[in-house]
């Protein structure tokens, strides 16, 4: 499934700072969700210098790791690469073990859905399970070595480490999303809703027509796949915490005669290559051009790089039908998707039209589906045509493929540089250091996200507040993987999501976590659904997007509210 990328994990049960030594073989966190925080989440949980300080890893990239659900009925599962840390058991070696902290990299939808389907009051109905006879160390974390165990490089997964993992009565205790639960709810209820009717009277937001249960499989890679399983939010909320925010980067592969030829595309046109609407390279700049074939690359929904890009280009607001419609339109089915054939819908609009996705475009090119961000990069990497469309967040290990492809680049959207690199993908040292979020942290680049970690407690749990602090310390020159919370300068403004069960009656955009504690007036724990809100500066001096012209700060203070909610871009 998904490749190493950023950083993935969330949240987990209370560990009490100060509190009497842990038994042998506690699991204090066990969890799964995104690539995007596999790595410094890894890096974190053993840094010798954060309070975690788990010296022994172990690291898979063989699947072996499953998660199982089991609330449809049938035992469905999700794989994917893994991490495990633990601190030294009572002989004081990595042959035995105290606390341990575990992580299978999935997907933010998966993630969600897997934590809160462990949590339900009927029993757990999804948990993680590692293999019996695990396989030898895949230094995905640390890279000294077996022979350094325990100081720079991965150990053997010790048999008591994996009895505790695999206890009956072990549950899920966190999740690490690129997107709020609200957000990822309202996937699953998209996915499930029939192929081009609306989620919900009125809205531009069409059904995926995938069965409750069902998969969406890879077109790039045979055999990966994702379940579709609904799951419902609780009737309190989830604590989030924030690690930091990073950009959506659109990447091309191709010669100068084509996709290589330009180095800007604005974010309509970017919306028309993902729907389907335009499949000629030349149309990056000439909306008539007929020259090369462009092939296109799409995560799967339930991606939270997915739902990101969506809401934030294609399936933003729009204005719905005439000659020029804008926006409203979809990676899969959207009331804007000007070319019908392209549309992954049936004859009778009842499930996808192509599963794995694979749609013929107009230039003779195609639009197919990709499961995670390595196969997605992949994919644009490895395009024998040369002229492939994709797109990732970014992190150094996510893009580190990319480095001596010379055909390959990034584009500036609407004309902001996500990372300050002039198009060049950053793979080496010198080129790493030169990375600039600051298009992120000022809200200025239209495709970003905050990267999160969601466990089912009302409250802090004090173990992820570590974790995320940990993380932040990676975010280094030779890792400018995100921009860390007090580094932001703007938030976005939460909404209800228009389909879902279990959302909240309140929204609150949350902003305290971001900025160094400014935005102290907006005190509320944040709420809603916000993939897609439009940008708000935190103070008066931030960046601010029209129609929204106070900062969020400003509006709460003035106004008793818990901030500028309810828009959507």
């Amino acid at each position: 499934m998904k490749s190493i990328l950023k950083l993935a994990f969330a949240v987990g049960l209370s560990v009490a700072a100060g509190s009497a030594p842990a038994p042998a073989q506690t699991v204090v966190l066990d969890g799964l969700g995104s690539s995007a925080f596999f790595l410094e989440a890894g890096l974190a949980a053993n840094y010798s210098g954060g309070a975690i300080n788990a010296p022994c890893v172990w690291s898979e990239n063989t699947n072996a790791v499953v998660a199982t659900d089991s609330s449809t009925g049938s035992s469905l599962t999700d794989k994917g690469s893994a991490w495990v840390a633990w601190t030294k058991g009572s002989d004081g070696t990595c042959a035995t073990a105290g606390n341990i902290y575990a992580y299978l990299q999935t997907d933010s939808v998966v993630g969600n859905r897997c934590l809160f389907n462990s949590n339900l009051s009927a029993g757990r109905e999804c948990y993680i399970t590692y293999p019996t006879t695990p396989a030898s160390p895949a230094g995905l974390i640390l890279s000294g070595g077996t022979a350094n165990c325990g100081t720079t490089g991965e150990c053997a997964l010790p048999s008591t480490v994996v009895t505790a993992l695999n206890s009956s009565t072990q549950l899920v205790n966190f999740a690490g999303t690129d997107i709020r639960p609200e957000d990822a709810e309202f996937a699953i209820a998209r996915a499930t809703t029939a192929c081009n009717t609306p989620v919900a009277t009125g809205s531009q937001y069409l059904g995926l027509g995938y069965a409750n249960g069902g998969a969406i499989d890879s077109y790039t890679n045979t055999g990966s796949f994702f379940n579709v399983i609904n799951f419902t939010l609780p009737t309190t909320v989830p604590h989030v915490t924030l690690v930091g925010a990073t950009p959506i980067i659109v990447t091309v592969n191709g010669t100068s005669a084509g996709f290589g030829g330009y180095s800007n595309i604005s974010s309509q046109t970017l919306a028309y290559f993902l729907d389907g609407t335009y499949s000629y390279t030349g149309q990056v700049a000439t909306p008539t051009a007929t020259d090369l074939p462009a092939w296109v690359y799409l995560r799967e929904p339930l991606s939270g790089t997915y739902n990101t890009l969506e809401y934030n280009v294609p399936n933003r607001l729009g204005t719905i039908g005439g000659s020029s419609p804008t926006f409203a339109t979809s990676q899969d089915v959207g009331a804007n998707q000007i070319t019908s054939g392209q549309k992954n819908c049936n004859s009778t609009f009842t499930a996808p039209l192509s599963n794995p996705m694979n749609i013929a475009t107009a230039s003779s090119g195609a639009r197919q589906r990709a499961i995670g961000t390595g196969q997605e990069l992949a994919a644009v990497k490895a395009n024998a045509n040369g002229n492939s469309l994709g797109y990732g967040f970014w992190s150094a290990a996510n893009f580190a493929g990319f480095a001596g492809v010379t055909t390959a680049k990034y584009y500036t959207v609407d004309s902001i540089d996500p990372l300050g690199a002039g198009g060049t993908i950053p793979t080496t040292s010198t080129q790493l250091a030169n990375v600039n979020l600051s298009s992120t942290a000022n809200g200025t680049y239209p495709i970003w996200s905050l990267l999160r970690m969601v466990n089912v407690d009302t409250s802090l749990n004090t173990t992820v507040a570590d974790l995320a602090t940990a993380a932040g310390d990676f975010v280094t020159a030779s890792h400018p993987d995100f921009v860390t919370p007090a580094n932001m300068n703007v938030v976005r403004s939460h909404f209800l999501p228009p389909a879902g069960s279990g959302l909240p009656t309140t929204l609150s955009d949350g902003s305290k976590q971001l900025h160094s504690g400014s935005a102290v007036a907006c005190s509320s724990t944040e709420t809603g659904g916000d993939v897609g809100g439009v940008v708000i500066g935190l103070t008066s001096s931030s960046y601010t997007q029209s129609p929204l012209t106070l900062s969020d700060e400003y509006y709460c203070t003035h106004t008793s509210t818990t901030g500028q909610t309810g828009h959507r871009r």
